[in-house]
């Protein structure tokens, strides 16, 4: 019996090595590459150069310049935020997922806290800071 078992923990062990290393690694892109990347899975790392809180609840992070001349966004919405949406204008983060256009930008919804990683807290903003911020209603 103890070596049945020992045999079956080898599998297992041996399987779960292969397996991990079968997994795709997830390639990390800039914001000014996003909109090659329509409809794959990636982790964009840039500055955040705009946030702003809609009357409804979602947050927009800009990259690349802030709304409306960004070059990438992110969309929080607060229902999947419990603890709220941290302030992450001005530093550099990765956020992981589906790149989808909207209005002729890329743009990712971020589901979760899990998506989104701050790398540095103050990374230099790559614009600069004088174009106008969005209203209450736009992004």
């Amino acid at each position: 019996m103890k070596n049945i078992l020992q045999i079956a923990l080898m599998a297992l062990l041996s399987f779960h090595s292969v397996r991990a290393e079968d997994a795709p690694e997830i390639p990390v892109i800039t914001p000014q590459e996003a909109a090659t990347q329509e409809g794959k899975q990636v982790k964009v790392k840039g500055v955040v150069d705009g946030q702003k809180t809609s009357a409804k609840g979602s947050t927009y992070l800009n990259f690349g310049g802030r709304y409306p001349n960004q070059v990438f966004s992110c969309v929080l919405r607060s229902k999947d935020f419990p603890d709220g949406v941290p302030s992450y204008e001005g530093k550099e983060v990765e956020v992981t997922g589906l790149i989808k256009m909207y209005e002729g930008k890329p743009s990712m919804d971020v589901k979760s806290p899990e998506q989104i990683r701050v790398v540095s807290e103050g990374a230099a903003s790559s614009t600069p800071s004088t174009q106008a911020s969005p209203s209450e209603t736009e992004r």
